[in-house]
């Protein structure tokens, strides 16, 4: 791997996992509602999903910002991070349910929030590899508008959720009364 593509797989993960914990420290000092709707209100998975979402929403938009005049191919960096994006949430499940899977509850707080911010940067490194290997492929028109539909669902399922919480959560049974 060119030390250049390092360095930015480096700088890319860490200003991911930053953004990510500004957004839950940034609505527990100012609780209001623009920053509702971007940032994880509660310790509830669900706003971990919200959160990080956000967060790589937030710092593809920078990195866009950053380095646009050197992008050749705008179609495929567009869409590689809208993908990344939308299914970055689904990674923070997969990885972060492997210690309740293998090890079950943990025996304190501490190793939970240690656990969560690994899982939280080893996301980020996943994601970014996601997208860059995602960046030549080919998006046919199908494809694109289903990216865009999945991308405004989860944009709308994060904000509707966080004022409103589904009669049908993950791990509990639907209540049918």
């Amino acid at each position: 791997m060119e030390e250049r593509y390092r360095s930015n797989l480096l700088h890319k993960t860490l200003a991911f996992w930053g953004v990510f914990l500004t957004l839950y420290l940034l609505y527990r000092f100012f609780p209001v509602f623009p920053l509702s709707l971007i940032c994880g209100i509660t310790e509830s998975n669900f706003q971990h999903y919200k959160a990080g979402f956000f967060s790589y929403l937030i710092v593809n938009l920078v990195e866009y910002a950053v380095h646009r005049r050197r992008i050749s191919d705008r179609e495929g960096y567009l869409y590689s991070r809208l993908a990344a994006t939308v299914f970055l949430p689904w990674m923070i499940f997969l990885l972060w349910y492997l210690a309740p899977a293998l090890i079950g509850r943990w025996p304190n707080n501490t190793y939970e929030i240690i656990w969560a911010n690994l899982i939280i940067v080893i996301v980020g490194l996943f994601t970014i590899l996601l997208e860059r290997g995602l960046e030549s492929a080919a998006y046919s028109r199908s494809l694109k508008s289903t990216l865009v539909i999945l991308f405004l669902i989860s944009i709308t399922l994060y904000v509707v959720f966080t004022f409103s919480l589904p009669w049908a959560d993950v791990f509990v049974e639907p209540d049918w009364r």
